[in-house]
């Protein structure tokens, strides 16, 4: 079965939300990850994250910012922010999301590991286009975009991967 998908140019664009430091070393990011969104949504900082919520991509967005380590390529950061040029808060950060052209894959929030797993394994070998990073089986990301999950109303999510489209 084929990978939904659709082609978007964004601009530049700010996230707002809050972030934690990972990294792929002995899976460490399976654990950080998963703490940091149970954090969010018990202490109620989603809502305060979507309040701010003012642009596109709209929902709260799980943000993956690679080579944040100069010696250490498997470390980075991850956000739970959402895209606003709203002032930040003081218990929060920004960052600025480069201007790229993003395949976008409508998925289930269930299904979102296993869309990003096929987007790597099977879509990229056959679709035409090129991922603008890579290093995804060794952990040692080399990148030039942020991996992005848009989590939206119910159960509907979305995987955002930048692209090139092959010559």
């Amino acid at each position: 079965m084929s990978l939904a998908f659709r082609i978007e140019k964004k601009e530049t664009f700010r996230v707002v939300g809050v972030m934690t430091s990972t990294t792929m070393e002995n899976k460490a990011a399976m654990t950080d990850i998963p703490a940091l969104w149970g954090k969010v949504i018990q202490e109620e900082k989603h809502l305060e994250i979507t309040g701010l919520m003012n642009q596109p991509p709209y929902g709260l967005i799980g943000l993956s910012v690679y080579n944040t380590d100069p010696v250490d390529p498997k470390n980075f950061n991850y956000f739970v922010a959402c895209a606003s040029d709203q002032q930040v808060p003081d218990d929060m950060i920004e960052y600025t999301v480069p201007a790229a052209t993003w395949a976008v894959f409508p998925c289930k929030r269930t299904e979102v590991s296993e869309v990003e797993m096929r987007i790597v394994n099977e879509w990229q070998l056959t679709s035409g286009y090129s991922l603008l990073n890579s290093g995804y089986h060794t952990g040692e990301m080399k990148s030039q975009a942020p991996d992005m999950e848009v989590h939206g109303q119910d159960d509907e999510a979305e995987v955002w991967v930048a692209v090139s489209q092959n010559k």
